[in-house]
């Protein structure tokens, strides 16, 4: 018994470094100077009481700190890209309204799912009474300042607000109303895809 009660706590605690080590990915930061700096990248504290951190860890052989939406420009962590945007939300009407303006809200790091003249973005986020990680698809054009919100729960997509959003693309509007395109990303693909056909000149 007394040989339990000094080596139980020596593994508790090997045990919780463990599972704080394990979460980290390979990865890079892109800092404010535009340097990429390789190393290994943890964003969340994984099931069970999962939650995002407000500050990236990152580790490399020549440093260990913590980083926010303010000190960095993006980063990766295994397959999943992030930008630091400034995000100001807004309540309008029924709905909430996203644009990023600088110095207008908070900076905040935002997935990049789908990136080209039309980027698609989730912005994800922790349920109050659950350790839950869900995300809100927002798409972004080059050159605006205005996010529009892409899906609405259980839903799909917000076909009436994408109608008008897309109406530069006839053929893209056309498919989702016939329920052609389903998600997001086959959505964004398909615009950008739309946006680079060179135009035909006529003889």
């Amino acid at each position: 018994m007394m040989y339990l009660k000094f080596i139980l706590p020596f593994f508790l605690l090997l045990s919780n470094f463990v599972s704080s080590q394990k979460d980290y990915e390979k990865g890079y930061i892109i800092t404010n100077q535009n340097e990429m700096l390789i190393g290994y990248v943890k964003d969340r504290k994984q099931h069970p009481f999962g939650k995002l951190y407000k500050k990236i860890r990152f580790k490399s052989k020549l440093r260990k700190r913590k980083y926010g939406p303010n000190q960095i420009l993006g980063y990766k962590q295994g397959s999943r890209t992030y930008e630091s945007l400034w995000v100001d939300v807004s309540a309008h009407l029924i709905n909430e309204k996203y644009k990023s303006i600088p110095n207008q809200g908070e900076k905040e790091f935002l997935r990049i799912v789908v990136k080209g003249h039309l980027t698609y973005y989730e912005r994800e986020f922790t349920y109050p009474d659950s350790d839950y990680i869900d995300h809100i698809s927002l798409f972004k054009r080059a050159g605006e300042d205005s996010f529009i919100r892409v899906t609405q729960g259980v839903f799909g997509l917000r076909k009436r607000s994408l109608r008008t959003y897309f109406k530069d693309c006839p053929e893209l509007v056309k498919k989702i109303e016939e329920g052609k395109l389903k998600t997001p990303s086959e959505v964004a693909t398909f615009y950008n895809a739309c946006k680079s056909k060179k135009p035909k000149f006529k003889r």
